[in-house]
């Protein structure tokens, strides 16, 4: 199916809705490898965020966050490529490029940008590579990883990866084989979304005609641009999976302390006070439900805000630092003041949030 083509009933990406599958229980799901769980979000406030983990640690992660992108991409495109023409692409049966060209599209579609093949060798020795032009990627390090991992799922080899800025929003990137260093090799084995998922009576209205929600109808697909905005807010969306971003997180906490999971929620509250979130966007338990559960963040059992405070929970949960940090954030924009925020993550997937003034 060509990643253009569009449903005539709702407009979305006909890539998106046969690839995809949108549960009742707030969770995304790859129709072709259900373990593959999505989300969509809003994307411009990744790299400000990553910058901010940064500052606060005194420690660059870019490295880890391109690893752990790396890898769930690879695992993705397994999945959307059949096993049979990976292998004949590693056994060097076809031209990489007629393989490679059309991955671009799904970049597209998924919101992550464009990419441009500049130059490419691929002779299964030791000194092939791959080099593109991405302009505007949701991402910097997310997109660099991505890449790498697309790649990788083609060839069956280990990637290294160089990039730099060559204009305004335009990154080189070149993908060659390198072998992972030993110290990556071990990290991020993270399988946290592969649990069974919490059943949710609750309902959405979907298309009639490619059966996806019709509150998707909110989102605009630009894919000539590859990306895809919020027409409610203006907000540029990107859908990918949470496991790029978790790993990185819990690898941080394995490694500098218990103390990463509060810088996280931390960086994040003080984003959303930047004012790229507005509080207008609380609409009440039903919309923040339909809301949260169309993004694939998880499904929202119960919401109570006041101004003396916020609880809610959530089932089946994606990004759960980012959401804590969200919802500490929104309530001090709406109330003003400081907060305190203290928050439960259990192994079933559940999240508990409470939210009290300072």
């Amino acid at each position: 199916m060509h990643a253009f083509e569009t449903c005539t009933q709702c407009g979305l990406p006909l890539y998106i809705s046969s690839q995809h599958a949108w549960t009742e229980n707030g969770v995304i799901q790859s129709r072709r490898e259900a373990k593959q769980r999505l989300v969509l979000f809003e994307c411009g406030n990744l790299d400000p965020l990553f910058n901010g983990i940064s500052e606060l640690i005194g420690l660059p992660i870019d490295r880890l966050v391109v690893d752990a992108s790396r890898r769930s991409a690879r695992d993705y495109m397994r999945g959307v490529v059949p096993e049979d023409v990976r292998e004949t692409v590693a056994e060097g049966g076809v031209d990489l490029k007629l393989i490679i060209e059309p991955t671009f599209l799904i970049w597209k579609a998924m919101g992550y940008g464009v990419l441009n093949l500049v130059d490419i060798k691929y002779e299964g020795k030791e000194d092939d590579f791959i080099t593109v032009l991405a302009e505007r990627p949701f991402s910097v390090p997310l997109a660099v990883g991505s890449l790498a991992g697309s790649v990788e799922a083609l060839v069956g080899r280990e990637p290294g990866v160089e990039y730099e800025e060559t204009s305004p929003g335009v990154f080189c990137i070149t993908v060659f084989e390198s072998p992972n260093p030993p110290e990556l090799k071990s990290r991020l084995r993270w399988s946290a979304y592969a649990r069974e998922y919490k059943r949710a009576e609750w309902r959405m209205e979907r298309c009639s005609s490619c059966d996806a929600p019709l509150a998707l109808r909110e989102f605009k697909w630009d894919l000539a641009n590859g990306s895809i905005r919020s027409t409610a807010t203006g907000r540029r969306m990107v859908l990918t999976g949470p496991s790029i971003i978790d790993p990185v997180f819990e690898e941080l906490e394995a490694e500098l302390g218990e103390t990463i999971p509060k810088v996280v929620v931390e960086a994040q509250r003080r984003f959303v006070k930047s004012g790229f979130f507005g509080v207008e966007e609380v609409t009440g338990e039903e919309g923040m439900r339909e809301k949260l559960a169309v993004r694939g963040l998880g499904y929202l059992a119960y919401l109570r805000i006041g101004r003396r405070g916020v609880q809610l929970k959530m089932e089946n949960v994606a990004l759960p630092l980012l959401g804590v940090g969200l919802t500490q954030g929104l309530f001090e924009i709406a109330f003003g003041g400081e907060s305190e925020v203290e928050w439960e993550l259990k192994e079933d997937g559940d999240l508990l949030v409470e939210v009290i003034p300072r």
